[in-house]
């Protein structure tokens, strides 16, 4: 090619327009501006003649060979297939610690270099079928992510629950409870629902004078599950800082001085306030009490256009603590304005305003699928809340108020029996009515041999610092609790015992016959469900406790006896060490029927690590024994994990693979009362019954961790991936 078709040299500066109109110049302009014989004309000619130069040279062969390297219309199925990326490799499963000889297998999260929190774990909540872990801690609330996404030179690629990130969502306040009142799913990623959840100021080391006031405050889910997305997309650790709005302070003391009762039993029973009596000065009306709603809470899928509700004990703070809500840039505040959709459960002019919460209990029927129908209980420092937000409903009332002469350390809803053979104080045989005492007598009772026998009533199931308690809710009335044989002497008028019972209960000890040992302390009772077996007719409940004081746990029937310490119990278990919390769970390891039968796994937690003892369910079921054969020994085995441990939660399936676990869905919609298939039950079914067990471990002075227990308990790891 000759010099006159090469493309000139580029100019030292650039080419500008002589008219000043900004706009680029086209080549008939710059041929107007600079002739026809110009460089940019030459240009223009060299470029439209290479362009058909190359079409010229391509050969018909080599069209063709592009066609097909392309999107062309002749491009066959086949080939079309083959030029797709490869699938993505699934995330890096756990390898679980298999807590030997029994099935139990122990799960730990994220790296082992780096603490999920640096402070105390309090409590946690799963959210998104486990797939980000809400933890409320000392420090704030933080969130885990166990699928965790990062870009890579390969592109997203998505890691497992051994690489799961713990980010911090807010500080300044401590989550110590968390509870999901309501959730539905919309089907676009971010469920609506309603979060129960007890908050309080961080706790300041260098002033010990007074503890901040904890509060009781239902939050928006949609708004947390948001907060949580945006705190797992931050970069770099920023968490909210909740410091200006969250620290309350009260003008009065906190701490009431009581005199210690002699008799747990006569100081509640005498001391006991129905909610409809107030104040002296306030009429003894219940609607004089203001409500607690969280309909408009539960309706809002997130944060919009108006601004948050905000806590009726921060209107009252100082103009130091008062924000300027007005001048918020929503975009750059939106996370702030998440944390503070809320709406608090203590209004101004009722008998929790003010007053810190220690902590909480809510009750719903395990069947029940509607809106409402919930008991909370709130316990304080001397006295114990009981609200009820009727079926139907998204409000809490205040039914009934308990004054405790000790500070309860625990409260539980469990069933109980009702035999009535002796007379009853004025206190206990004229309840003041209320819709909790109207709705659990709407039954009628019967006339036994022994008395009056009474339809199974809800009770509170109280743990004080050395006694336990159980407080009817219905009619208020009072007992102490004792395990079996603890009691001084064994009332038989309220549950005869046979001579075979009594055989049974003294072979009920795993060989280690009645040995002394001093009290302990009660741990919260643990409630596990059997499971149903068609054709088979079992004179037992359907469901048991698990009552444990000490090293000693017994398993009782459902509901609880009249007198816990006249009924002898189907189990007594004996730990090494004393336990701080118990939970168990029913494994059934067999498929099609077939398989090894089915059992319950108890599981303590405490200083030393995690302790298990395995119990097959026939055992149980038998209630007469011949002779007096040795019971089978529980299958034990225990396991340090690294400090102190403490139960979280139920739910999971991490001994399942990742891919079943999208399957898991199904219980969030059965929950919420979108799919009513029979299928969808059963599913729902199944996976509920094989949830594992959530803990927390302190392995050093700032590491605190989360890890899961759980497992079918089938005979070999390969069973639990298709098991479901």
């Amino acid at each position: 090619m000759d010099d006159s078709q090469s493309p000139p040299a580029v100019p030292a500066f650039p080419e500008r327009d002589q008219q000043g109109s900004g706009d680029l110049p086209t080549y008939d302009d710059l041929a107007s501006q600079h002739g026809p014989n110009s460089r940019f004309g030459r240009w223009r000619q060299w470029i439209e003649k290479r362009a058909a130069e190359r079409y010229t040279d391509t050969t018909p062969e080599e069209i063709q060979r592009r066609r097909e390297r392309g999107w062309g219309a002749g491009v066959s199925p086949v080939r079309r297939g083959q030029l797709l990326l490869p699938e993505p490799s699934p995330p890096a499963t756990l390898i679980p610690e298999v807590l030997s000889p029994s099935r139990l297998k122990l799960y730990q999260f994220g790296s082992r270099f780096l603490p999920h929190t640096t402070t105390q774990i309090r409590c946690l909540l799963p959210l998104l079928n486990d797939q980000i872990l809400l933890i409320g801690h000392d420090g704030g609330l933080s969130v885990m992510d166990m699928f965790p996404r990062e870009w890579t030179d390969d592109g997203l690629t998505e890691k497992g629950p051994p690489d799961a990130e713990a980010r911090p969502i807010w500080e300044g306040d401590v989550v110590y409870q968390m509870s999901v009142l309501e959730m539905e799913s919309t089907g676009q990623g971010t469920p609506q629902g309603v979060v129960l959840a007890l908050v309080g100021p961080v706790l300041d080391e260098s002033s010990k004078e007074q503890e901040g006031i904890r509060t009781l405050r239902m939050y928006n889910l949609a708004s947390l599950v948001s907060l949580a997305k945006w705190a797992i997309a931050q970069k770099v650790s920023s968490p909210v800082t909740l410091t200006g709005c969250g620290k309350h302070h009260s003008g009065q003391s906190l701490s009431r001085k009581h005199r210690q009762q002699t008799s747990l039993t006569k100081g509640l029973r005498s001391l006991v306030i129905d909610s409809p009596i107030a104040q002296p000065q306030t009429p003894p009306d219940a609607s004089s009490e203001p409500q607690a709603s969280y309909s408009d809470l539960a309706d809002a899928p997130t944060y919009s256009k108006r601004l948050p509700p905000r806590s009726s004990e921060q209107r009252a703070e100082s103009d130091e603590s008062q924000w300027s809500w007005d001048a918020m840039d929503d975009m750059h505040d939106l996370p702030l304005l998440w944390a503070a959709h809320y709406t608090p459960l203590a209004s101004p002019g009722s008998r929790m305003h003010n007053t810190s919460v220690l902590f909480y209990e809510f009750y719903r029927h395990e069947y029940q699928r509607s809106r409402g129908g919930v008991l909370l209980a709130v316990a304080t420092k001397s006295n114990i809340f009981l609200y009820e937000a009727p079926k139907g409903e998204r409000a809490f009332h205040l039914v009934k108020e308990f004054y405790t002469p000790l500070t309860a350390r625990s409260i539980s809803f469990v069933q109980q029996s009702v035999l009535d053979v002796i007379p009853r104080s004025s206190t206990d045989a004229s309840p003041r009515k209320s819709r909790v005492a109207q709705d659990r007598h709407s039954r009628g009772a019967s006339m036994g041999p022994d008395g009056y026998r009474y339809p199974t009533q809800l009770s509170l199931f109280v743990i004080f610092e050395k006694k336990a308690g159980l407080i009817r809710i219905a009619d208020s009335a009072v007992g102490e609790a004792e395990l079996y044989e603890e009691s001084g002497s064994l009332q038989q008028l309220l549950n005869p015992v046979s001579p075979a019972m009594a055989r049974r209960s003294r072979t009920s000890w795993d060989g280690r016959g009645f040995a002394k040992e001093h009290k302990g302390v009660w741990v919260p009772p643990a409630k596990f469900d059997l499971p149903s077996a068609a054709g088979a007719s079992r004179p037992i409940a359907q469901s048991m406790y698990v009552l444990t004081r000490g090293r000693i746990s017994h398993v009782v029937p459902h509901p609880l006896p009249p007198s816990v310490s006249a009924a002898p119990p189907y189990r007594v278990l004996v730990w090494s060490s004393q336990p701080a919390s118990i939970s168990c769970r029913v494994c059934m390891p067999a498929r099609d029927g077939e398989g090894p039968p089915p059992f319950l796994q108890v599981v303590a937690f405490g200083e030393t690590g995690i302790e298990v003892q395995e119990v097959a369910l026939p055992s149980l079921f038998q209630v007469e024994r011949k002779g007096k054969r040795r019971e089978d020994e529980p299958v034990r085995a225990s396991v340090d994990v690294g400090g102190d441990t403490g139960y979280l939660c139920v739910g999971g399936h991490w001994s399942r693979p990742y891919y079943a676990l999208t399957r898991s869905a199904s219980v969030e919609s059965y929950d919420s009362g979108v799919s009513g298939w029979s299928d969808h039950t059963v599913l729902a079914e199944r996976l509920r019954i094989h949830q594992g067990i959530y803990g927390w471990v302190r392995k050093g002075l700032e590491d605190w961790r989360v890890f899961w227990v759980g497992g079918t308990g089938a005979e070999h790891e390969d069973d639990d991936d298709d098991y479901v």
